[in-house]
């Protein structure tokens, strides 16, 4: 028994683990899942050297797993060197044994300035902060802003693992009521659900103007993400394989004069919940990219949005009818740097899900 760096090989039974036990699936994983996590584990443009994943193996056999990925960030200007946590996967058979511990204690033995788990559970978060990590609040801020109350209120009814036929039924059922709330709710001047035509224009964001957005509008930050061009379209293209969280859309926004001041990303997906990836830009025109998001949504038929939230954003959010909670992936992090966690306790941190683990969740 013993912990090892992953290899390629090893690839097969390390999705055969994630499809069983992560997404609770029968039989071995599909083509299209091995081969993206061959990619997001051995050959994205992040790795350095060894790719830092690594498996727990018994007689040659691979039991367990606990993924790994780099990043490129810049402490005010200074190269950091920042290892996110992914999934750990361990068979049932080897969970009372020492696969999970010795997978950690070897995770957290690697070299990193930064450690960070952005999507944590509740049981790995109490097992990273009993063996070190701290639990950052600025980062552990999402927000929801319905969309279509009354399809979002039986929406967050509905157990999301609810395959019954009364579940089934019941949305059915009040698909007619939902559709005439919804239409006076979005549509009369007075409701706080009102989607009004925004004032910034809108166009398809590529990723030469995403790099530029970002290292301008991370002005003011002392800690921030460092992406070239291709690492950013190889984030993005990898994103837009994930068919469980529908289309991703990415918008930039311009002003009158046709200059840039916003942008968003997010997830369509038609009668459901969108996953907001980033939105950034001027502060002081957040409400105004907001509106822009929101109705952009809206026409998508969206239904609500999810997202995590700048703190420093946090009043234009709050002014825009968003509604905040602490309940989702905890963000736990170890920290070598010296005065790296005080900036991050803080929230001196341009982040957002777009620069973490979230965004290279393989999904179902």
């Amino acid at each position: 028994m013993s912990v090892r760096a992953l290899t390629e090989s090893d690839i097969p039974q390390v999705a055969d683990l994630y499809w069983n036990y992560m997404r609770r699936r029968e039989g071995s994983a599909p083509a299209a899942l091995r081969e993206l996590m061959r990619e997001l584990l051995w050959s994205n443009p992040f790795i350095d050297g060894s790719p830092p994943s690594l498996v727990y193996a018994v007689d040659g056999r691979v039991v367990g797993f606990m993924s790994a990925s780099l990043r490129r960030m810049s402490l005010n200007g200074e190269p950091i060197r920042v290892l996110f946590g992914g999934n750990l996967v361990v068979h049932p058979e080897f969970r009372s044994g020492l696969a999970v511990p010795r997978l950690l204690e070897t995770f957290l033995k690697s070299d990193f300035d930064l450690s960070i788990t952005d999507s944590a559970n509740d049981i790995s978060k109490k097992i990273l902060v009993r063996m070190g990590h701290t639990l950052i609040p600025a980062l552990n801020i999402h927000w929801s802003r319905p969309l279509q109350p009354t399809r979002y209120a039986v929406y967050t009814m509905s157990p999301r693992s609810s395959k019954s036929m009364t579940w089934a039924g019941m949305r059915l059922a009040t698909r007619p009521f939902c559709a005439v709330a919804d239409s006076m709710a979005t549509r009369l001047s007075f409701s706080p659900f009102c989607q009004p035509k925004p004032r910034l224009q809108g166009a398809d964001l590529d990723i030469p103007t995403l790099v530029w957005c970002r290292e301008e509008f991370r002005k003011g930050y002392s800690v921030w993400p460092d992406y070239d061009e291709r690492r950013l379209e190889w984030i993005l293209s990898f994103m837009q394989r994930i068919p469980s969280r529908g289309m991703l859309r990415k918008i930039v926004l311009r002003d009158e004069k046709q200059k840039v001041v916003g942008w968003y990303i997010y997830y369509v997906k038609p009668g459901s919940v969108g996953e907001v990836v980033q939105v950034g830009g001027a502060p002081k025109l957040t409400k105004d990219i907001l509106d822009h998001l929101f109705y952009d949504a809206w026409r998508q038929g969206v239904i609500a949005l999810h997202g995590t939230v700048d703190s420093r954003r946090m009043p234009d959010f709050s002014d825009k009818g968003c509604v905040f909670t602490c309940r989702g992936g905890w963000t736990v992090v170890a920290v070598r740097k010296p005065g790296l966690l005080e900036l991050l306790e803080r929230g001196d941190w341009f982040f957002s899900r777009l620069d973490g683990e979230w965004a290279l969740d393989p999904g179902e």
